[in-house]
């Protein structure tokens, strides 16, 4: 049978399950990972005897959505953990784990899994799409994020909005941005009461009922809701041309042709961008202005990403729906990113904040604009003692966000980076435990049709509601960041040279920068414990860049992955002493030294289109390889040397026209 058509068959079976009086905590698989020393990937989920299995999916790639259409595993209802022996050191892969009898499915979990999980080495673009009102009263914070963005290997852009202006006109410079830069923005960083899109025709007699069930008659909560994802989603594909609804409570969300509202009530196209956003506008209750409250929530951010706000790393779930399945979202990742172990559900959920802090919470319960019941009200964010970092909430009313004292934004306003509406549908930011942002799992629950169990709550789910209140760059660990970095060029070497962090447990990465593939390549794969390097290897005249990392080895709920901090970047000149050859200072080759088993980027400044020959001569003067090139242009040429079977050792590499000759020394290790 396909796992796709099974699959539909799961939904409809925990759909059922909640209407006798399961709780969220049993439909759930609670999974955590540990990676062993021989690479392999064991995972675990809290004992119990039950008189069926457990069926292990597992997901090669995640580039397409295929779990296969067999399970790798078949686990005894009384077993509670599978070792995966097919996994190596640096891999992670993403798993699902179902609880099955008589061919229902009975509970569910999604783990990314990995050992020894290398760092992220690519550049990513991110845009600040800021209040015009904060430009100057919040320059100073806003730098601060810029830099620290910088040190993280993001590419900033900034655009400021007004708040008078339309949402179309706000997208466009999005858009237009997009079109124009190198590095294409991944995230959009909402700073402010920046224009509010909304879109949707919630209502019992429209495209789905209102995601908290409040249909005509029992709420009005029908029409339109706010719509951030519209930013992220870069076609024109959103129309204002058929929807007329105007039942709902609130005039604002009434929705009419040509109000500039738009119609679509499930994403009409996939997003691309990840968006979040921190807006405390008309939050009248902190006795603060929306001002104070973005500059108070930026010095926290600037905390938090450079390791200096530390949270025990522990989850508290406080969940008053006994008969729904909301709080799954809260138990299936948190058990993913923390370990099922670390997670508190015997908890009120203010009384538990007042005596410790907590890195994750979800609480739920039966909600208005400004309350939850079981949990609190707005001002319990401004009274109490709230020490949380990343806030998990669900109940009525709440996740149509833009209103006074929005109890979804309180948190923000008060002590937490992050905020969302989880069960409505159901979230995952699993990722998050081998370091990936949150506004991955944003993106991902946002274009979730049918891959992960959405738990089908009032058709909730790839509904155009789905938003991140917080910053999309955020991860769930951080170190501090280098301070500076110096390299000087000598003696044919490029010495390098940094200050120590106060961590005396830090390592640090040494890498240089590759400008044609915004990439970082690293020097020591194992990480030095000293404060400089020299690098050996860079064997021809040119200017580079540098760049050195704190780098730790860090053990989650899903594994062990390599986590760093911002980076320092230096500048250098380098001059090697070899004699120079002709057309040696236009030619440009990366990652060098090279692995046998990976390839070279080439590029040749100023080059006119023609055919070339490459020779790859050893330092005998032996001839091993020569290749006729055509295709290429001046964004480079890409060598794969796996087809070379080459042995490690200082190789010659010579590219010529019919009028130049350009040669280069490369070293290939094994």
């Amino acid at each position: 049978m396909k796992l796709t058509k099974y699959y539909l068959f799961l939904l409809g079976c925990i759909i059922s399950l909640a209407g006798v009086s399961q709780t969220a905590k049993t439909q759930v698989v609670m999974v955590s990972a540990v990676a062993n020393s021989n690479g392999s990937i064991t995972l675990t989920w809290p004992a119990e005897t039950y008189a069926g299995t457990f069926q292990i999916y597992k997901r090669v790639s995640q580039e397409n959505e295929i779990w296969g259409s067999q399970p790798i595993a078949n686990i005894g209802g009384d077993k509670n953990s599978y070792t995966d022996n097919t996994t190596q050191i640096g891999e992670a892969f993403e798993y699902m784990v179902l609880k099955t009898l008589d061919g229902n499915t009975d509970a569910l979990g999604y783990i990314f899994a990995g050992n020894n999980w290398p760092e992220p080495r690519q550049f990513q673009g991110i845009i600040l799409l800021i209040d015009s009102n904060y430009i100057s009263p919040l320059n100073s914070e806003i730098n601060q994020l810029v830099s620290d963005l910088e040190k993280e290997s993001w590419v900033v852009y900034k655009l400021f909005a007004g708040r008078g202006e339309s949402v179309q006109t706000v997208k466009s410079r999005i858009s237009g941005l997009n079109q124009t830069v190198l590095i294409k923005p991944s995230s959009i960083f909402i700073i402010g009461h920046v224009p509010v899109p909304y879109s949707g025709f919630y209502s019992s007699t429209g495209s789905a009922p209102p995601p908290d069930g409040h249909v005509e008659g029992s709420g009005n909560h029908t029409g339109a809701w706010p719509a951030d994802v519209y930013y992220g989603i870069l076609d024109n594909v959103f129309t204002d041309t058929d929807v007329d609804c105007t039942t709902g409570a609130s005039s604002r969300n009434h929705n009419t042709v040509g109000d500039g509202k738009f119609d679509q009530t499930k994403l009409p196209a996939k997003a691309t961008l990840e968006v979040g956003r921190v807006d405390l506008f008309n939050m009248p209750a902190f006795g603060k202005s929306d001002t104070l409250l973005v500059k108070n929530y930026l010095v926290r951010n600037h905390q938090w990403r450079t390791g200096a706000w530390k949270v025990e790393e522990k989850a508290l779930i406080d969940n008053n729906f006994s008969t729904l399945n909301l709080a799954s979202t809260g138990y299936a990742n948190l058990s993913a990113l923390l370990g099922a172990s670390q997670l508190v559900d015997n908890q009120d959920y203010f009384t538990a904040q007042k005596k410790s802090g907590y890195l994750w919470s979800y609480g739920c319960g039966a909600g208005s604009y400004t309350s939850c019941s079981g949990i609190g009200t707005t001002t319990s964010f401004v009274n109490d003692s709230f020490q949380n970092v990343f806030t998990i909430l669900a109940g009525s009313f709440f996740g149509d966000w833009d209103n006074q004292n929005n109890f979804l934004r309180a948190p923000l306003a008060s002590k937490s980076l992050a905020s969302f509406w989880g069960g409505l549908p159901k979230w995952y930011v699993h990722h998050m435990g081998l370091g990936e942002r949150i506004g991955k799992g944003t993106l991902i629950t946002q274009n979730n049709a049918s891959f992960y169990y959405s738990g089908n709550f009032n058709a909730s789910y790839n509904s155009l509601h789905i938003a991140l209140m917080g910053d999309p760059s955020l991860r769930m660990r951080n170190l501090p960041a280098v301070e500076s970095l110096t390299a000087v060029s000598q003696n044919k070497e490029v010495k390098l040279n940094w200050p120590k962090l106060s961590d005396p447990n830090l390592a640090y990465a040494i890498y240089i920068v590759d400008p044609i593939t915004n990439t970082y390549h690293r020097l020591n794969e194992t990480p030095t414990t000293d404060n400089f390097y020299t690098d050996k290897t860079n064997f021809y005249t040119g200017k580079y860049t540098y760049a050195v990392k704190a780098i730790q080895l860090e053990t989650t709920g899903s594994g062990t992955f390599y986590n760093t901090g911002g980076a320092a970047f230096a500048d250098v000149n380098h001059v090697n002493g070899l004699a120079n050859l002709s057309g040696n200072d236009l030619l440009s080759v990366y990652p060098n030294p090279v692995k046998s088993t990976d390839g070279l980027n080439l590029r040749i400044s100023n080059l006119v289109q023609t055919e070339l020959l490459l020779k790859l001569i050893d330092i005998n003067g032996r001839e091993l390889v020569q290749q006729k090139l055509s295709n290429f242009n001046e964004q480079g040429i890409y060598l794969n040397l796996s087809s070379y079977q080459l042995n490690a050792g200082l190789y010659i590499l010579s590219i010529e026209t019919p009028t130049q000759k350009y040669i280069r020394k490369i070293l290939v290790q094994d």
